[in-house]
């Protein structure tokens, strides 16, 4: 890459249609600099991971909303910081059988989480009340042997 910082950057409605483009802009991004094939598959897979879950999260709670994402690259590293913008869940009146559920409902996320962490070596999450949550996966490039 030569120093130089490649962007690309979407906003897309709180809808699974919108998951093959994503993807199409990552894979584009990864393999526009020449960067090994194999990783670049796994690191669409894991910001794949990343907006589904965010979707899927969003569709058991009848969210709506717009999900942000901004990836860069450069010598280093790959980056993609996702800002989820929808309206949360709100558990306040929430039945005791009512948040079980909704609890069972979110261990099936946890696998997905676990593959982001595999696949990236870095992933941060923070959630500012009544704004948005922000997803950041980085993965550190290794050395071109040249």
């Amino acid at each position: 890459m030569t120093g130089k910082t490649a962007q690309k950057e979407i906003t897309i409605q709180c809808d699974p249609r919108f998951l093959q483009e994503v993807r199409g802009m990552v894979a584009e991004l990864w393999n526009s600099a020449g960067l090994p094939e194999h990783e670049g598959g796994l690191v669409v897979h894991a910001v794949d991971e990343a907006i589904s879950s965010m979707l899927w999260h969003a569709k058991d709670t009848n969210r709506r909303g717009e999900i942000h994402i901004l990836l860069d690259l450069d010598d280093v590293r790959f980056r993609a910081v996702i800002n989820d913008q929808t309206n949360h869940l709100n558990v306040d009146g929430l039945t005791e059988h009512e948040m079980d559920e909704h609890l069972d409902r979110e261990r099936k996320y946890q696998l997905g989480i676990f593959l982001m962490r595999e696949i990236c070596d870095e992933v941060s999450y923070s959630y500012k009340k009544g704004f948005q949550n922000e997803l950041v996966l980085v993965k550190f490039l290794r050395p071109t042997e040249g």
